[in-house]
Parts: C-alpha cells; sequence; structure tokens
C-alpha cells in the first residue's frame, strides 16, 4: 500500500469515527513471509534458493504468527468505506462495573487473589493471569 493509500484510508476513517470506534483494515488473506520473499526475489529476475538464500531464523520473543484485531467477544460492522470494518466495543452496564470494583476492592484489601482473577477475567475475557 502507497503511503498516499494509507493517508487517504486514515482521513477517510477519522471522517466516519464515532466515540469510542476504531476502525481495521481488511487487508485481505494472509500471505506466508515466505511465498512474499520468494515473490519479491523473482520480481527482481533471480532464483530463490539459487541467487538468493531465505533463512528461516525461528520467531523471536513476544513475535505472533497470526495477528489479533479483535477481541473475541468484539462484533463489526461495516462503516461505508469498501475495505474498513469497524469493532463495537464491549459497553458493560455501570452495575456490572461497580459489581467488578467492589469485588476488587474486597478482594485487595483482604488479599484473595482468586477473587481478584475472576473479575479480571470477567471483565476481560482475554485475561490470561493465574490465581496464585
Amino acid at each position: 500500500m502507497a503511503v498516499e493509500e494509507a493517508a487517504s484510508l486514515v482521513i477517510q476513517a477519522a471522517s466516519f469515527a464515532q466515540q469510542g470506534q476504531i476502525f481495521i483494515l481488511d487487508m485481505g488473506e494472509p500471505i506466508r513471509t515466505a511465498d512474499l520473499a520468494d515473490k519479491m526475489i523473482r520480481l527482481k529476475g533471480l532464483e530463490p534458493g539459487r541467487d538468493i538464500k531465505i533463512t528461516f531464523t525461528g520467531i523471536r520473543p513476544g513475535e505472533r504468527l497470526h495477528e489479533i484485531l479483535f477481541a473475541s467477544h468484539e462484533e463489526t460492522s461495516e462503516i461505508g468505506i469498501p475495505g474498513i470494518v469497524a469493532a463495537k466495543p464491549a459497553r458493560p452496564t455501570l452495575e456490572s462495573i461497580r459489581t467488578w470494583v467492589a469485588t476488587l476492592e474486597k478482594g485487595l484489601a483482604g488479599n484473595e487473589r482468586a477473587a481478584i482473577y475472576t473479575v479480571l477475567r470477567d471483565a476481560v475475557p482475554e485475561f490470561r493471569g493465574e490465581a496464585a
């Protein structure tokens, strides 16, 4: 994607933005890095493995094989711009938030890790912390 295209998409998406919305560009089907490297080498008129060697170094700490664009419980919606979708953020009720805060305060006061982790898992489904 050219810089001009990226900038244009950002400006277009911002014009549609409403409070709390997050926009994601639909980049199409994922492509393997090895396939991309192979195509780039061939575009230069070279032969992968003969003219240019591709070396696999392994995954680095913190690196992901797949990007997570939305939380598992988030819905998406079209915004009227082809290729861009918006996340519909989860909006817990105020009563749920009050209950979570009260439970957290009680858990903190009593050093009850299990209660704290339960609230965190309830409020943030992707939370992976363990009760210890």
